[in-house]
């Protein structure tokens, strides 16, 4: 089956010219998935008829009103997707939430369609992507290679051209690492800044959902999407226009300079510029 070239702007371009239809794009999706089977990258792929609704969605949208329109995503199955079963890659803890994390639905409104669930460490907690008992997933250009994890699926679905963008949990390089072995964009925001309402947590103070992306300017785009403010999150960030400059100066060290043994001079420098600039 020829390759089709996901990235947003060129399934934009296909949309605007009328040569797909997110439909056809999503049954080319469908029909290559059967190709990466032996992948483990699924742990729940949704159904043609399950993948209907989302479609129905963009009736009386386009590329112009919808900055996601049309954008097939995958969701690591430790994030909710409503009436989907949530794993975190443990079947007896599985459940079927009847609500969508924020962030997915974030993504959701802006157009997006989700495939399916993907395949991961359990509970988040690895960085290979081997350890599932949906099976290890495999590296996306060599199967005798580790795909990294613990967002194993995510990362493996991106890259092998299953979807355009795919979300994952990095706590401690569960998104960055298989992003690294598999050639992606891979982003992970500041803690609070996305909301991980909806997520199994691993450590919830500092986990953070993470993006897979084919390229920058794709990543830049689901990112404004993704990086809504969370009022329900007790983790959020507090938005920057809701921050009162502050009325006191607050305290810091100074390291003496007589205690600091360095071979670089400008390190120096560096410091008493620092220093000057927070008096």
């Amino acid at each position: 089956m020829p390759l089709l070239d996901l990235s947003i702007r060129s399934l934009h371009k296909l949309y605007q010219e009328e040569i797909f239809t997110p439909a056809q794009v999503i049954d080319y999706i469908l029909l290559r998935c059967d190709e990466f089977k032996d992948h483990n990258i699924w742990i729940h792929l949704l159904s043609r008829q399950q993948i209907q609704p989302y479609l129905d969605r963009l009736n009386g949208h386009s590329t112009e009103t919808l900055p996601l329109f049309g954008i097939p995503f995958a969701i690591k199955d430790n994030i909710d997707l409503t009436e989907i079963p949530t794993t975190a890659a443990c079947p007896e803890f599985s459940y079927t939430p009847r609500q969508s994390a924020f962030v997915v639905e974030q993504l959701i409104n802006a157009g997006a369609i989700p495939i399916g669930k993907t395949n991961m460490d359990q509970f988040a907690t690895g960085l290979t992507g081997t350890r599932s008992p949906y099976g290890s997933v495999k590296n996306s250009f060599d199967p005798d290679y580790i795909s990294g994890g613990s967002s194993s699926g995510s990362a493996v679905a991106t890259a092998t051209g299953l979807v355009t963008f795919a979300l994952g949990t990095d706590t401690a390089g569960s998104g960055r690492v298989p992003a690294m072995f598999n050639n992606l964009i891979g982003v992970k925001p500041s803690c609070g800044v996305v909301s991980t309402r909806g997520v199994v947590p691993a450590c919830r103070s500092i986990d953070c959902v993470s993006l897979f992306a084919l390229n920058p300017d794709d990543a830049d785009r689901i990112y404004t999407v993704m990086s809504v403010h969370d009022d329900q999150d007790c983790f959020a960030r507090i938005p920057d226009s809701d921050i009162s400059p502050p009325t006191i100066r607050f305290k810091f060290g100074v390291i003496d300079p007589s205690q600091l043994q360095t071979s670089e001079p400008e390190l120096l420098q560096l410091m008493t510029h620092m220093t000057e600039r927070l008096i």
